[in-house]
C-alpha cells in the first residue's frame, strides 16, 4: 500500500535538507465570527452573516484531539461514536449526512453514491483550521448543504524552512506519525506531509446476553500525503494541492438479533485530489477568482455476502467568480461547473453534471450589513433549480451583534437512491424520484467582549419530499420521496476568562427533529440526540519555566430514539477526558490525554424494525501520549 506513495519521497528527501524551526504542539479554539474569505481554500466568508463557527488549530497546547473530537466539542454538530473502524455520519442541526456538505479546502469530497466521509483520514496535523456554516445555504455551495456545511483546511506554505514531527501512541494499538515539512525556493513557498495511522480497535464489549467478546476486524490503516506549492505568477497568487491517500480498514459488522459478525470483511480505498485555486486583485475594487479540481476514489470491498466489488469515482468542478465594489454595495457574480462519474460493476457506469450561475450581493452601510445570493442549478438528471439565501447583521454596539438568515436548500438523489445495488434484495428503480428540498431561517445575537462572549441563535427548517427506503414486494425495495419533517431548536455558547491562567467554554444545543405528516407525525426521526452539551477547563500555569497546559473536557449526548414509533430509546452518554501538555524545551512538547475516564459504554447507534435489531459497540477508557518535535 505504501509504494503508491513512493513518488513523493524525493521531494520530501528534498525539503529534508532545510533548517528547522521550533515546534509547537497544538491547541483547539472555536471562534463564532467569519474569518477572512480571501484566504485560500476558505469559505466561511462566503456568508457573512450565517452562524459559523470556525475551529482553530493554534500554537500553545492542550494536547491533540482528533478531527471527529474536535468537530463534536462545537454547537449543533452531531457525530456519534461507532465504535473504532466504523465510519460514523456527521450532520448539522438535525440534518442527515447527506444533507450536510462536506469539503477539503472548498473541494467536495461529499460522494455522489452517498456514502459516508470518513473524516478520520485527516488528521489534525494536516489541519489548519476547520469552518462549520450552518443553515440552509445551497444558494451559496450547492447541492446538498441544507443542513451547513463542514470544510477541513489544511496549513499552506510558510516561507520558512522546518520540519515539525508529531508522534502518537495509544490503547488498542493506536499508531499516529506525521511529518509536516515546509521551505521555499525563492518566491515559491512548498510544503509537503506525510502520515501513517494505524489502529487495531480490538476493544471488549459486553452483548445484551451478559457475555464479553472482542471486537475484531475493526482495524484501521492509513496513508496520507499532502504536497503544495504556493507562488504569485504576474499577479494571480496561486495555491496547488495535491492529497494521497490510501486506507485499509476491517469491517466488523454489528451486533444484535439481526446482526452479523463480519470478522473476514475488508474494505480498500484509494484517494486522490488536485486542485488549483488562483486569484488576482487588479485593484481595491475588482478581483478574480478560478478554481479546478479533480477528485477521485476508488473502493475495492471484500465482504461475505458479495465478493469484491470495486467502485470508481470521479468528480470534476471549475468555478470562475468576480468581485467587484460600487462604495458600499459589492457584487459577486460567479459561474460553476461540476461532472460526477462513477463506474463500477454494481452501479454500472453513470454521469451527470451541473452548471451552475450564481450572483452574491452585499449592501454595508457599516452597522449593518445585508447579504443576498441567488443561485439557477441546471442539472443533466433534474430540472433546474432555484435556491436563495437572504442575511442581516446588525452591529448593534462594540460588544453586540444580531444575525438573522433565511435561505432554501436541496439535495439530489445519489447515485445510491437511483441505482442501489444488493446482493440479498431485488433493487427496483424509481425514475420519479425527486430532490429534497428545505427552507430554513435562524436569528440570535452574539456577545464579544475581553474577558467573556458568548451567543443563541433559534432555527427552524421544514424539510420536503425525503427520501427513504421502501419495499414494495417481498425481498424487494426502492427509494421514494414520503415524508415531510421539521428541525427546530436553539443552540449556544459562551466562554470565560476568569484569570489570565483559567478559561471555561462550553456550548448547548437542543434541536426537535420531527415528521410532520403520515402515520409517525409528531415523532422525532430516530437517531437524532435532542441534546448535546460540552464543558472545557483549561489551565495555562508555567512550570520550570515553562507552559503548561491542563485541560478537562466533559461531553454529553443525549440518547436517540432506535424506531419511528418512538417507543424505544439508546442512554444517555457522558463522555469526561482529561488532558495534559507541556513544553521541555524549545524544540519539544509532551502531552497525555485520558478519553472516557468515566468508562461509559453506552451504545451510541442502535437500529429496531420489524426484521430485528443491530448495533454498534463503543470502547470504555483509553490513552494517548504524544511527542512533537522540531529537529
Amino acid at each position: 500500500m505504501l509504494q503508491r506513495l513512493l513518488f513523493s519521497l524525493p521531494l520530501v528527501w528534498l525539503l529534508m535538507v532545510a533548517l528547522f524551526s521550533p515546534l509547537l504542539a497544538e491547541k483547539i479554539t472555536i471562534v463564532a465570527s467569519p474569518i477572512d474569505e480571501q484566504r485560500h481554500g476558505s469559505i466561511s466568508g462566503n456568508t457573512p452573516t450565517a452562524f459559523t463557527e470556525v475551529i482553530q488549530v493554534g500554537s500553545s497546547a492542550r494536547g491533540l484531539i482528533d478531527t471527529e473530537g474536535a468537530l463534536r466539542i462545537t454547537s449543533s454538530i452531531d457525530l456519534p461514536d461507532y465504535g473504532g473502524g466504523v465510519t460514523p455520519p456527521v450532520s448539522l442541526r438535525g440534518s442527515n449526512f447527506q444533507q450536510t456538505l462536506i469539503m477539503i479546502d472548498g473541494v467536495v469530497i461529499s460522494p455522489v453514491t452517498g456514502d459516508l466521509v470518513d473524516l478520520s483520514l485527516y488528521a489534525l496535523p494536516l489541519v489548519d483550521r476547520i469552518e462549520v456554516i450552518k443553515g440552509s445555504t445551497s444558494s451559496v455551495y450547492g447541492k446538498s448543504a441544507m443542513g451547513g456545511v463542514i470544510n477541513i483546511v489544511t496549513p499552506r506554505p510558510t516561507f520558512r524552512n522546518n520540519l515539525d514531527i508529531t508522534s502518537s501512541q495509544g490503547t488498542y494499538g493506536y499508531s499516529l506519525t506525521n511529518a509536516v515539512i515546509n521551505t521555499h525556493l525563492r518566491e515559491v513557498g512548498f510544503l509537503a506531509s506525510l502520515t501513517r495511522h494505524v489502529s487495531e480497535n480490538d476493544f471488549l464489549y459486553e452483548r445484551d446476553d451478559g457475555s464479553t467478546i472482542r471486537r475484531e476486524n475493526n482495524h484501521v490503516q492509513a496513508y496520507s500525503t499532502l504536497t503544495k506549492a504556493w507562488f504569485d505568477l504576474s499577479g494571480w497568487e496561486t495555491m496547488v494541492t495535491g492529497f494521497l491517500i490510501d486506507q485499509e480498514k476491517g469491517s466488523p459488522g454489528s451486533e444484535g438479533s439481526s446482526g452479523w459478525l463480519t470478522p473476514d470483511d475488508e474494505v480498500f480505498t484509494f484517494r486522490s485530489s488536485l486542485s488549483v485555486d488562483t486569484r488576482k486583485a487588479f485593484d481595491d475594487e475588482t478581483t478574480v477568482l478560478l478554481r479546478a479540481s479533480r477528485y477521485h476514489d476508488r473502493v475495492h470491498a471484500q465482504t461475505s455476502y458479495s465478493g469484491d466489488t470495486w467502485t470508481r469515482l470521479t468528480t470534476d468542478s471549475a468555478g470562475l467568480s468576480f468581485t467587484k465594489l460600487f462604495g458600499r454595495v459589492e457584487f459577486r457574480p460567479g459561474l460553476e461547473i461540476l461532472r460526477e462519474k462513477i463506474s463500477s460493476v454494481d452501479y454500472g457506469n453513470r454521469s451527470r453534471s451541473t452548471t451552475s450561475a450564481l450572483l452574491g450581493t452585499w449592501i454595508d452601510f457599516e452597522d449593518v450589513l445585508f447579504n443576498l445570493t441567488v443561485r439557477r442549478d441546471m442539472s443533466s438528471a433534474f430540472d433546474p433549480r432555484w435556491n436563495v439565501h437572504a442575511g442581516a447583521l446588525w452591529r448593534v454596539s462594540e460588544f453586540l451583534d444580531l444575525r438573522s438568515n433565511i435561505g432554501t436548500g436541496y439535495h439530489e438523489p445519489t447515485m445510491g437512491n437511483l441505482y442501489a445495488p444488493s446482493s440479498w434484495y431485488v433493487f427496483i428503480p424509481n425514475e420519479d424520484l425527486k430532490p429534497e428540498t428545505s427552507l430554513g431561517w435562524d436569528v440570535g445575537p452574539t456577545l464579544t467582549f475581553t474577558h467573556f462572549g458568548a451567543g443563541i441563535s433559534y432555527f427552524v427548517t421544514t424539510y420536503e419530499d425525503l427520501i427513504r427506503m421502501d419495499f414494495p414486494a417481498e425481498m424487494s425495495f426502492t427509494y421514494v420521496n414520503v415524508d415531510k419533517a421539521r428541525s427546530s431548536g436553539i443552540e449556544s455558547y459562551a466562554w470565560v476568562k476568569a484569570h489570565d491562567l483559567v478559561k471555561l467554554s462550553g456550548n448547548y444545543s437542543v434541536n426537535r427533529f420531527t415528521y410532520a405528516n403520515g402515520p409517525f407525525k409528531s415523532n422525532d426521526l430516530k437517531h437524532k440526540p435532542s441534546r448535546i452539551a460540552s464543558l472545557i477547563v483549561n489551565i495555562t500555569p508555567h512550570l520550570l519555566h515553562r507552559p503548561v497546559d491542563i485541560s478537562l473536557m466533559y461531553l454529553f449526548r443525549q440518547g436517540v430514539y432506535v424506531d419511528k414509533e418512538n417507543s424505544a430509546k439508546t442512554g444517555n452518554r457522558s463522555i469526561l477526558d482529561a488532558g495534559f501538555s507541556a513544553e521541555l524545551s524549545d524544540d519539544a512538547t509532551v502531552s497525555f490525554t485520558v478519553n472516557n475516564i468515566l468508562n461509559d459504554t453506552t451504545r451510541e447507534f442502535e437500529d429496531r424494525s420489524e426484521w430485528g435489531s443491530f448495533w454498534y459497540p463503543v470502547s470504555g477508557r483509553t490513552y494517548r501520549f504524544t511527542l512533537q518535535l522540531a529537529l
